[in-house]
């Protein structure tokens, strides 16, 4: 049992001062989907299935950034606002999006930068408390409008979409605002039907046609995880190895064109978008299981078939 946990945790050499050839530049995995949807824990079971959440954060190979960080600075009459709860914080004018390219180039330049937290209950960036981002192998980007803005969407080399229905998202939305964040139920329903639906249909939604991936019922689906953890797990052992290429567009051999349609518990790929990142739309190895989980005569297709669909 303790070797095949050992086979578990991947390590390599952190990155952190490599220069030239030697830098460390990642597989940057875009994570959208609504508010609630289950993000952040897809995210949080990818790490856990490689043995990274809870590795010391300048050894990790694979960490997770939240879109949330990058939040601009609210004025003094947005604040008041947004104490009322009349400010639109699921609207992509209220991110900076100069900064999260910014940032996000130079982790893909290898570099080491500085993320502020967010304070949800002042509705504040809280830069007490920065999360420091060395070199890693895979960096996974999450928030609500990853995809929104063009030239960041362009910079993912493999985009998942987090597909829960609207009802779960709420239930779950509801009890996290009033526990986690310090607000009253009123508050939570009128900023729901004010701003964050309206703006999910608007923003948020459209952008899921750029995904690569997309992953129905979110963390529950451990059949969808299991197959990206999957493909991390190969992307990190190929690097690895000595002599291997630290090149994804190499090692990820890509196909592009189809659009599978599967089922609950499986993954559906999108159609290829024109975002000019076109090349890393599909891995060969995903569609091939992906095709064999949809196969009439499979187990899995067997044993699930009457399961509902959302």
């Amino acid at each position: 049992m303790g070797d095949s946990n050992k086979e578990d945790i991947l390590r390599l050499p952190n990155g952190d001062g490599l220069t030239g050839d030697e830098v460390k530049s990642p597989f940057l995995i875009g994570v959208a989907g609504g508010t609630a949807s289950g993000k952040s824990t897809v995210c949080k079971k990818i790490m856990e299935q490689l043995g990274q959440a809870e590795m010391d954060h300048t050894q990790r190979q694979v960490v997770a950034i939240s879109q949330d960080s990058f939040y601009r600075e609210l004025t003094a009459a947005e604040k008041a606002k947004a104490q009322k709860g009349l400010f639109n914080f699921d609207h992509p004018d209220a991110f900076n999006e100069e900064l999260m390219f910014d940032t996000l180039q130079g982790i893909l330049k290898g570099h080491k930068v500085k993320i502020p937290g967010y304070d949800y209950r002042t509705n504040s960036l809280d830069f007490e408390n920065m999360l420091v981002i060395y070199p890693a192998d895979v960096v996974l980007f999450e928030g609500i409008l990853v995809f929104y803005f063009p030239k960041i969407r362009d910079l993912f080399h493999m985009k998942l979409f987090v597909d829960t229905d609207s009802d779960t998202r709420l239930a779950r939305r509801v009890p996290r605002d009033i526990n986690e964040r310090g607000r009253d139920l009123d508050a939570v329903l009128t900023q729901y039907m004010t701003f964050v639906k309206p703006a999910f249909e608007e923003f948020c939604s459209p952008t899921k046609k750029f995904a690569d991936v997309i992953i129905p019922r979110g963390a529950d689906n451990t059949v969808a995880i299991d197959l990206i953890v999957q493909h991390i797990r190969d992307f990190l052992n190929n690097r690895s190895h000595p002599g291997s290429t630290g090149n994804m567009a190499l090692y990820m051999n890509l196909d592009l064109n189809a659009r599978s349609i599967l089922g609950p518990d499986t993954i559906g790929s999108s159609s290829s978008s024109s975002s000019g990142n076109g090349t890393y739309n599909a891995i060969r190895r995903f569609s091939t299981l992906c095709k064999e989980l949809n196969m009439q005569g499979n187990f899995f297709f067997d044993t699930n078939k009457n399961l509902p669909h959302h």
